[in-house]
Parts: C-alpha cells; structure tokens; sequence
C-alpha cells in the first residue's frame, strides 16, 4: 500500500498527475482537515474515475467523521489513520451505522394525565445551585476574554533581507556547429546571415606628371598674289613645311588682304601641348586660300608650355576601394542588424567578411589625366548572428554558482562586452559578458512568526535582529492599539497564524520609497 499525503491547496489536477505515477495497486489518500477539494459527492465521483482510469483502489483517510461518511456513501473505504488502513485487508467500502427504528410512533406513547406532586428543595439548594450558575457564567466569562485576547490579536512584521552584490565576468565562446546552449563549456550557438552591398565613391587623384598643355598663338602676314583684294576666311588653316608631323594652325579672324599687299591675322595651334615654333617657320597655307595668298609668321608662337597634371595611378585604386570597402562594411552592418536579426540577437562585427570577389568598375584608366577617379563596386557580406538571451543564460548559470547557500538572487543584470582579441574558449569566437545581481538572504515566515509569537514588541524586535540575517531593523505593527496604562498587555499574537511576516527586498523597498 502506498501512501499520498495531499495538502489543503490540491485539486483534481494535481491528484490526477500524482495517481498517475503509481502504477496501479493499493493508495491511501491522507485528506487535510482544511482541503476545500473531496468534501462534495461530485469530488468523489471525478476521484472514483480516476482511480478507474489508472487501475488504483484508493481508501480515504482523514480525521473529519463528516468528510469519511460522505467517502462512505460515494463507494469509497474510509479511515481515521493510516495504520487502521494498513491493519486492513478488505478495502470495501462500510455504509454509515444504521440506527434502528423506536419501537413505536411518539403519537402512540401513552399520556399521564395524572398531576405531578411538586416536590420542595430546600433553601441551600437554591443558593447553591445559584452559586454555581454564577461560576460558570464567570468561568465562561473568562474563557471568553482569554479567548478573545489569545486569538483577536494581529500583528504585521516587515523584513527586509541582508543583501549582498555578487559579479562575474563569463567568457562567452560563439560557435556555428552545435544547436543548443553548453553551460559547462560556456558554449552558445549561432547562425550565418548575409548581404549584399553597392556603392559608389569619388576620391582625388594624387599622381602627377609633367605634360605639354595650352594651345600655342601668334600671328601670319598673308601675302596677295592676285590683282585684286582678297579676304581670308576665319579657320583657314596654316601649316610648317615639315611633311613627316607638321604643325598646324587656323586663323581665329578673318582678315582682308589688298591686291598686290599683306595683312596680319591672329593664329593658333589646332592641338593642346604643341605649336611653339620658331619665326619663319609656318609658311604653307591649305584649302582654296593657297591659289590666293602666301603666308609665313615673322615671329615665333607661344603658349604650349609644360606644366604638372595631376594623373590617376594604382594607389588611387587601392584607396578608393579601401575606403568604399568600409563604407560598404558599415552600410551592410547596418543592414543585417536591421533587417535580418531577432529582436534578441546581436551581429558579431569581427565575424564580417567578404564571402565572393568584388565586383569593381573604375570611371578612370591608371595615367589617365583627371583631378578624380570613381569606383562603383558591390561585395557580398556575411556575418555571425548571436541570441543575447543564450550568452545572459550561460551567464546567469555562473553568477548562480558563485551564490552561496541561504541567499537568492533578486535582481540581476548584463553587459554584453567586446569580443577577445583570440579565441579563449571552444567556439570561433569569444565575447564577455559581465552579470551582476543582488542576492538577499532566504527568510522563512513561518519560523519568523513562531520566533516571536507572545513576546513583546521590543523584544520581538531585538530577536529578530539576533536570530535572522536582516538588513534593516524590522518594523512591527501590532493590532489592537492598547491605551498608554494597557500598554503592558500590547504583546505579538500567540497564535502564529495571526502573524503576518513580509519580506520585502531592498530593491522594492528602494522603489517603494522612490514612488
């Protein structure tokens, strides 16, 4: 036979996943006087399908003779012990004794009609028999006012715990290969997401180089070989003699030459870089103004003069790809932890790299004269995402460790801290996260209550100082109030249920007072 002792707040849910592990056989419910469940036919009937359910002959124990009729009634053998039950063989349920029937109706009793003599006490019997009346009434009396003073009383006792703050720093290791949380390696898993970035940038160049720039100008004498006055157009074009890489020029104006005369018109070179020649060197004219007039410069052209250029070179490459990478790196960082984590994950930014080769498309070839160069590329990104609740749990485990018996961690918080410079632990990665909490020690009420139980109100107080780990004094409120003479009755209930002890936390305290 088994034994199941069930306490006041038992219902059928928590008897049925308690009869659900017997396994069948003989089991003995010990019913609390103060349980609310089993006191009804229908407790009994939900009980009786139970023991059905799960192959069980269950008796009922308990002291209320009220309570074991009513088992009686609804099939169900009743006992008033434990050892009655055991002593027992056969568990059949026992209807309540019958009371046999009077013999006769009350209607049918025979009526003495017959006066009664009246007998007469004598005198000391009635002054006795007044005397005790009136000692029970004092004795009832007393009963009363001892009563009502033992069990009226109340008292309220506010205690707040010893508190002391406990820390730790937990190296945290990061690891893509396991899929559940190792407290005793300090092991969290995470999983790999990605993105896919595009930019543009536009840096200085920084190389120069020496060149020949500007359009070199001076002036031509036309010659007229024709017997009239002639106008040479603006743009016709001038040239040296030389046939291998002549140089050559066009008028910027046009200019009249009189019959048999000269005219001096303005010139300059068709190319940057080159036309600085010397006197007497241009003299052949082009295009119909040939068969017209002869040309030549009587002094020499200027104005392509060498100078430096600023030219786009390879440095200017890795610069700008080193700056977009970045802007890139940061864009897609942003990008991740907005779109692609749980509210409760964080984006490990040293997992970030570059997964494919860059696509890269420079606006500018190297030596290529120009004051900028621009770079449009997009790289793929991927990075380590980590639940924060993981690394708080690993964390809380090792706070908790470090807690030492008789306290209990209240409040506790965290910091999630950098990732180590390399790799202390067993995963790729490794972050510190710093719990910290406070602890208040574990007070038992009742042993409270019963501690101080009929002691005066200082004396309750100074007990409680000495007896239990207290981090303020505690306050006591006693009910009723006794007046300034009384006030040596005003004493802590005697009954410890009249008792009532709070433990209040120094933090609800704190928040108490700031509210």
């Amino acid at each position: 036979m088994r034994t199941v002792k069930l306490q006041p707040q038992d219902d059928l849910a928590s008897i049925r996943h308690r009869l659900s592990w017997m396994g069948g056989g003989r089991v003995a419910l010990v019913v609390d006087w103060d349980m609310r469940f089993l006191s009804r036919e229908l407790d009994f009937e939900l009980l009786h399908r139970e023991a059905e359910r799960w192959r069980l002959e269950i008796a009922i124990v308990s002291t209320d003779f009220e309570r074991r009729g009513l088992a009686r009634q609804c099939g169900f053998p009743a006992f008033t012990s434990v050892e009655d039950a055991k002593r027992t063989r056969d568990w059949t349920a026992h209807s309540p004794e019958s009371v046999p029937p009077p013999p006769r109706a009350w209607w049918d009793e025979e009526v003495d009609l017959r006066p009664r003599r009246v007998r007469t006490l004598p005198s000391w019997f009635t002054w006795t028999k007044l005397g005790v009346r009136f000692l029970l009434f004092l004795l009832s009396l007393s009963v009363l006012v001892v009563s009502a003073y033992v069990v009226l009383p109340s008292g309220v006792i506010t205690l707040v715990p010893a508190t002391t703050v406990f820390s730790t720093i937990v190296p945290v290791s990061v690891d893509l290969e396991i899929e559940e949380v190792d407290h005793a390696a300090c092991l969290i898993p995470a999983r790999r997401v990605g993105d896919e970035p595009e930019g543009h940038i536009q840096v200085e160049t920084t190389g120069m180089m020496r060149i020949v720039a500007g359009r070199a100008t001076g002036e031509m004498v036309f010659t007229n070989l024709l017997a009239q006055d002639y106008v040479v157009p603006a743009g016709t074009v001038v040239r040296t003699s030389s046939t291998s890489y002549p140089i050559r020029f066009r008028t910027t104006e046009p200019v009249a030459v009189p019959a048999a005369g000269q005219a001096t018109a303005p010139i300059e070179a068709l190319e940057d870089g080159v036309g600085n020649v010397g006197a007497y060197q241009i003299n052949q004219v082009e295009g119909v103004a040939a068969s017209a007039v002869a040309a030549i410069n009587p002094s020499a052209t200027t104005g392509a003069e060498p100078r430096e250029e600023r030219v786009v070179t390879q440095a200017d490459y890795d610069r700008a790809r080193e700056q977009l990478t970045q802007e890139l790196f940061a864009q897609a960082y942003g990008n991740l932890s907005n779109n692609y984590l749980e509210s409760t994950e964080i984006l490990l930014r040293q997992s970030m790299r570059i997964e494919a080769v860059p696509k890269l498309a420079y606006d500018r070839f190297v030596t290529e004269q120009s004051d900028t160069v621009g770079l449009n590329m997009r790289i793929l990104v991927s990075g380590w995402a980590v639940d924060v609740a993981d690394a708080r749990a690993v964390a809380y485990a090792a706070l908790a460790q470090r807690i030492p018996p008789g306290y209990e961690l209240m409040d506790v918080r965290f910091e999630i801290g950098e990732l180590a410079e390399e790799d202390i632990g067993g995963g790729s990665f490794t972050l510190f996260v710093t719990a910290y909490g406070y602890a208040d020690a574990s007070l038992n009420p009742r042993e409270a209550a019963s501690l101080v139980r009929g002691k005066k109100a200082d004396d309750a107080r100074d007990l409680l100082v000495t007896k239990l780990p207290l981090g303020e004094e505690p306050q006591i409120a006693l009910w009723p109030k006794w007046p300034e003479r009384l006030r040596w009755l005003e004493r802590m209930p005697l009954i410890p249920l009249r008792i009532d002890v709070q433990v209040v936390s120094r933090t609800q305290l704190t928040a108490a007072q700031v509210r």
